[in-house]
Parts: structure tokens; sequence; C-alpha cells
């Protein structure tokens, strides 16, 4: 598969889930009621399963059914949305305790020893992408700082 591929792959898995209207929504709140910001539980504020894709989005979330184990997450990860794709993969954004250069050596190190090669290390705007290879999947991680936290996007194609 052509890296020009892998990347509009990569953009439609992220985007796809953002383009779907309607479906059933369900969880313990709503859009008005925030998940409270001190607590260290998972806040679960929408799920959704719209044709398959299963949708999370909260504080502290778990990670999704069947995520990969063989995938690194950031000690203390934040995880903010999640969502399945049956068949295609995962996605998840979340917020780090930590700068770009800190997450991205995390990841960098924890995905070669997870049996991961380094496709791509480089800045992407104010921040930093990491893509990698594994028997035919990709995963890429997205990383921009937003003040002392630092943003991160996982998306893990199968």
């Amino acid at each position: 598969m052509t890296r020009w591929m892998k990347a509009a792959l990569t953009l439609a898995f992220t985007a796809l889930p953002l383009a779907a209207c309607g479906g059933e929504t369900t969880g313990t709140g709503s859009p008005a009621s925030p998940p409270e910001p001190d607590s260290a539980e998972p806040q679960v504020v929408m799920e959704q399963d719209i044709g398959g894709i299963r949708s999370q989005a909260g504080a502290n979330l778990d990670l999704p059914d069947g995520f990969p184990d063989d995938i690194a997450h950031y000690p203390g990860l934040n995880i903010y949305g999640a969502n399945a794709i049956p068949n295609m993969g995962f996605s998840l954004a979340a917020l780090a305790d930590g700068s770009v250069e800190e997450v991205a050596e995390y990841y960098a190190s924890e995905m070669a020893a997870l049996g991961w090669t380094e496709a791509a290390n480089g800045p992407s705007g104010p921040g930093q992408m990491l893509q990698f290879e594994k028997a035919g999947r990709t995963t890429s991680v997205n990383l921009i700082p937003n003040g002392a936290t630092t943003t991160v996007s996982v998306t893990a194609l199968n």
C-alpha cells in the first residue's frame, strides 16, 4: 500500500465518525453536562453506534473493546474520544501530561519495543506526527501542544 493511500485512509478513518449524523445515542449525560475535570473515573457523556461504528465521548475513557494490545498508550492518558470501526481499526483523541517531545519519545520507544517499525517521525504544524507499521497494519500518532499538556490523536488501521 502506498504512503499516499495510507495517508488518505488515515484521514478518511478519522473524519468518518465526525461525518456520521443520526443513529442511536445513549449516555450518562448530554452535551450540556460536560465531564467533571477533577475525576479520575471514566465519564461517558455520549455513546453512539451508527452502522457498526462505535463512538464514545467523555473523559478518562477506557480503551475501546478490541483495541490492539500491541499498541502503546501513554501512561495516564486521558482519552476523551474513542471510535471503533469494524474491519478498519480504531481512533483515539486524548490529552497527555507531558510535552510533545516527551510523548513522542515515549511512543517511538514503546512502539519499537512492541515490534512496530517507525515509518515516519517529524514535525507536523506546531506538533509532531509519528507513523508505525507492523504486519500490514499502520498506526499514526499525531501530537499537538496544548498548554501544559499534549493533545494526542492515535489512528490504528487493521
